[in-house]
């Protein structure tokens, strides 16, 4: 069961990763060669914050399934670190920056901070249990 549920996760996230890679490429294709490293980079949250922490916990044994609420708050991290990335390389590709960008990063981060929190606490939890 946990291998099936990591092996879908895993398989969204690289369906994610190519959409990025893909949506990346064709905008950059269409902005004059102006490019912004945020949207070339995109794919890379997609790829090293879901394919490989969850491909970690497909790998090793030991580590159990995250619950749906840190599956959730995890997700919701990723996507708002994304759509912060895209916006932040249209922004740039257009020529001008907004402070409001920030508010995808910090909120990003906190969700993604919130959901490894929980995640270890019951990880300590369930080693006190053994």
């Amino acid at each position: 069961m946990k291998k099936r549920k990591i092996l879908k996760i895993i398989v969204t996230y690289l369906l994610l990763t190519l959409v990025c890679l893909l949506f990346s490429i064709i905008y950059e294709h269409f902005s004059h060669g102006v490019y912004s490293d945020y949207m070339v980079y995109m794919f890379a949250i997609p790829l090293f914050g879901g394919v490989l922490p969850f491909g970690v916990i497909g790998v090793v044994k030991f580590l159990p399934l995250p619950k749906r609420l840190v599956t959730n708050l995890y997700n919701s991290g990723i996507a708002t670190l994304t759509i912060g990335s895209c916006l932040s390389g249209a922004l740039a590709i257009y020529g001008t920056t907004s402070d409001l960008i920030l508010i995808y990063w910090f909120v990003g981060i906190s969700f993604l901070i919130l959901a490894m929190m929980i995640y270890l606490v019951n990880i300590t939890r369930i080693i006190k249990n053994i």
